[in-house]
């Protein structure tokens, strides 16, 4: 995961997660993907062994640093936050050398083939009208006829890049989010929902459960939390457990043990594999310790994740 000075314990997941493992018993370190490395082809780490707190002002204790060989830790979680660079690329290849007995969450490969802008597109009647482009005037032409579309970029995340055009604007800022048609965007037909926020699900093996509704901050129109939204209590809907059913199936396939997914207005936008948030809001709304549950559920049998 992102290094440990910049954790915002009282709202991170990653965190949340280490700290129902030390409840459990576990013994818990971390790493940062420059810290991974491949000898032939063992997989080691210099790792942090810490003690995990559940003060969120002293979160972490480092109790000491050692090279590990990974393949014989139980579970390695890939918490990094996005982008999917070329750096996130190579850790996931280096991490298909772990053995079977090693579980990896998510699975390296599901993470390399689930875009997390592209993947809903795997379910095309959920989704809405999209176009993924590089070209500016075919953004327009797109425009034309959906009126109003959301870019943005295909590597994008927390908010960052997003633009909202309307036909007849000024082209300019296309030409910025494209990169004078340098880099592929993700465009969309503006729904107009999203003014009442946007739903994001959490999935453990393909089954959801709950949900939080992330408001955008007044004057904007984001409603990603790294983009001053909020988080507020949410449950699901037929149209929710529908889309959820549909892509279970595929998320078990790819080894995506943990899924965070965003909807819309009952049409889903994007399926979040890298690191899914908002597991301690939803836990504290519903008054479940979510993230228990969550390291339980890794008593069970465990799978080949090559």
């Amino acid at each position: 995961m992102d290094p440990l000075e910049g954790v915002k314990a009282w709202k991170d997941t990653s965190y949340f997660l280490m700290l129902a493992c030390m409840e459990y018993g576990h013994r818990v370190c971390h790493l940062d993907q420059r810290d991974l490395w491949l000898e032939h082809d063992q997989v080691y780490g210099r790792v942090s062994w810490l003690e995990v707190h559940a003060e969120v002002d002293h979160p972490f204790t480092v109790l000491e640093q050692t090279v590990v060989k990974m393949g014989e830790l139980d579970t390695v979680w890939v918490r990094t936050d996005p982008p999917f660079d070329r750096r996130y690329f190579y850790t996931t290849l280096l991490l298909d050398y772990l053995p079977a007995g090693t579980r990896v969450i998510n699975r390296p490969c599901g993470i390399r083939n689930w875009n997390e802008k592209l993947a809903a597109l795997y379910y095309p009647q959920y989704t809405p009208s999209t176009l993924v482009t590089s070209d500016v005037n075919a953004i327009r032409s797109f425009a034309e006829k959906q009126g109003r579309v959301t870019v943005k970029p295909v590597d994008g995340f927390g908010g960052k890049g997003i633009v909202f055009y309307r036909r007849g604007d000024n082209v300019r800022e296309l030409g910025e989010a494209t990169r004078q048609g340098r880099q592929w965007v993700i465009v969309q037909e503006y729904l107009p929902a999203a003014a009442e926020g946007d739903k994001r699900i959490l999935l453990l093996n393909g089954n959801p459960m709950g949900a939080i509704l992330r408001v955008h901050a007044d004057g904007s129109e984001l409603n990603n939390m790294d983009a001053g939204g909020t988080a507020h209590p949410s449950s699901l809907d037929a149209r929710d457990r529908e889309i959820c059913s549909a892509l279970k199936k595929g998320l078990v396939e790819q080894g995506v043990f943990f899924a965070g997914i965003d909807i819309i207005g009952g049409m889903l936008i994007e399926v979040n594999v890298t690191s899914p948030t908002g597991l301690q809001e939803m836990s504290r709304f519903d008054g479940v310790d979510y993230h228990l549950r969550m390291i339980s559920a890794l008593a069970g049998p465990s799978e080949n994740q090559q």
